[in-house]
């Protein structure tokens, strides 16, 4: 048996050129980026100034970092954001922005694995209340490898919310929507409701509060508290509960009833304070009702009516005798 040595060869090649070809963008995608603390809320006052310490950690990298504070606005009622890419104009903020370690919008070489960044917040003079929705990004600068192997710059980013406030009181103005359950229910199947919270306010806030289902005895049958979500000024967000087993994580506003559960129940949504003031409650009246019971039963009357008819219209009627 004879082997084509030329083309072994040339299929060698071939593989050896293309692992080297998807080997370099893998090496692009292990950077590993982190940043802490990945969120930072600031309340504020006028004429004051705060300062928070920022640690990324990049690795080795023989590489440069860059460092910049953007503008951020909120894409949908989930607490996602986007950065805006237009580059920051300080004049335009009511607070100066001071680096106290590395410089902001320049580049600087990254030694170590990890690089510590203070910023200084001070509050310009204001009598009006405001908040201010930024982003720190850090971006690791692209070498010859990278520049060789993609076209993208591995980057990561923490949110900095600050409220600006010169009585130290926030304005408070939340409306709770879409809470819309269904008028009659199942009881067999889940109950589901996906209501959400509007801040008619200028200024974020993170509210607390439950959720409860009474029984027509007034009876709570089920108690859930509400996951602690951010609201930025202006914006909406789903109402969530707090997983029971994680404490930490946010679940949907479900219930589980029973066969036995039936009649008029209330769902009930209380929003809170952290401190524990109520902002806003509202009840819906939902009709539990063993459905599926009801419609095998009426059809088994159907049926057992339909049977009974038809096998009377079968049996022959004995004539009446006359004299």
């Amino acid at each position: 048996m004879k082997f084509n040595y030329s083309a072994i060869i040339k299929y060698c090649l071939i593989i050896e050129i293309w692992l080297l070809v998807i080997s370099q963008p893998v090496k692009a995608q292990e950077v590993s980026l982190a940043i802490s603390p990945p969120v930072t809320e600031i309340i504020l006052a006028p004429n004051k100034k705060v300062t928070q310490t920022f640690t990324i950690k990049h690795g080795t990298l023989n590489s440069e970092g860059l460092l910049q504070v953007r503008k951020i606005v909120p894409t949908d009622n989930l607490g996602h954001t986007t950065i805006d890419p237009t580059p920051l104009v300080p004049s335009s903020l009511p607070l100066t922005i001071t680096s106290k370690t590395k410089p902001l919008d320049t580049p600087f070489p990254l030694a170590g694995d990890q690089t510590a960044l203070t910023l200084e917040f001070e509050a310009a003079s204001s009598d009006v209340t405001q908040d201010l929705y930024l982003a720190l990004v850090f971006q690791a600068l692209p070498t010859e490898s990278f520049q060789a192997s993609s076209t993208s710059v591995p980057g990561i980013s923490s949110l900095i919310l600050i409220t600006i406030t010169p009585s130290g009181v926030l304005p408070i103005n939340l409306e709770i929507k879409d809470f819309e359950p269904e008028l009659i229910h199942d009881s067999w199947d889940t109950l589901t409701i996906t209501p959400s919270l509007n801040n008619h306010s200028a200024t974020m806030i993170r509210p607390e509060g439950k959720y409860e289902v009474i029984a027509p005895s007034g009876k709570v049958v089920l108690t859930l508290p509400l996951y602690p979500n951010l609201i930025l000024g202006d914006s909406s967000r789903s109402i969530a509960a707090t997983d029971p087993d994680t404490k930490s994580s946010p679940i949907p506003l479900t219930w589980s009833p029973t066969w036995t559960n039936i009649g008029p129940y209330r769902l009930r949504l209380t929003i809170t304070s952290q401190g524990g003031t109520k902002l806003s409650e509202t009840e819906k009246v939902v009709w539990v009702l063993p459905l599926r019971i009801l419609l095998a039963s009426s059809l088994g009357v159907l049926l057992l009516a339909a049977a009974f008819l038809r096998k009377k219209r079968r049996t022959p009627q004995t004539p009446i005798d006359s004299e």
